[in-house]
């Protein structure tokens, strides 16, 4: 069984090692209400996306504006990590690692406001930016359907689906970014990130029809 309180103190364990370690900058405050658990934005009242599909540059200075995430690491990725659990399971999930636009410097990221150093690299050298896509984990077993697996990565484009056998568990996820994005940092970390690359959080979803094609399995 999982309750709300369970999955706020797997994040927070996880947001509290890496500002710990120093991979994070700043970690914002885990919330639960009622069924979400997520982070406590500084501006709720800022919109998420700028537009539906692909996230660009505006939403990312949005992101920074309203400290809607649940940290910013060393080079300015966020974290965006939320979770709704009912009647003692998990039904949806968020998980997502956005890359910063722009190669920042580590010492301006941590010295300076996110937003304003993001503006600086804007100002001085737009042309600059990296073509890095965002990373989400999405679990929503009601929108399920041909093409739409319950449990699914999206890369790239918002149209990219590739099915996952399960929800995801946090540390997995963790584990996952950190592995293939940081592979320094995982070696360094390794004995952390191990421990929760085994967590579970949900049953297998994986259907037939999701596994004829490339999919994620790990359950």
């Amino acid at each position: 069984m999982t309750t709300p309180r369970a999955v706020r103190d797997d994040i927070n364990n996880l947001l509290d090692y890496l500002l710990a370690a120093e991979i994070a900058v700043y970690i914002n405050p885990v919330s639960i209400d009622g069924t979400r658990v997520s982070w406590h934005s500084l501006n709720p009242g800022v919109p998420f996306l700028t537009h539906r599909g692909d996230p660009g540059l505006e939403d990312y200075r949005r992101w920074a504006e309203a400290g809607a995430f649940s940290a910013y690491l060393f080079d300015g990725a966020l974290l965006q990590l939320t979770y709704d659990v009912e009647g003692g399971s998990i039904t949806g999930h968020r998980l997502a690692y956005i890359p910063a636009p722009y190669r920042m410097d580590p010492d301006l990221v941590r010295d300076e406001p996110l937003l304003d150093v993001v503006d600086i690299y804007v100002a001085d050298t737009p042309t600059s930016m990296v073509l890095h896509s965002a990373v989400r984990f999405d679990y929503d077993p009601s929108a399920a359907a041909p093409g739409h697996p319950a449990s699914h990565l999206t890369i790239n484009s918002a149209h990219c689906r590739i099915a996952c056998a399960a929800p995801l568990h946090v540390g997995r996820f963790a584990d996952f970014i950190f592995r293939h994005f940081y592979a320094d940092l995982w070696a360094a970390h390794q004995s952390y990130f191990s421990g929760g690359a085994t967590r579970h959080i949900g049953e297998r979803v994986l259907t037939e029809e999701d596994a004829t094609s490339p999919h994620l399995m790990w359950h």
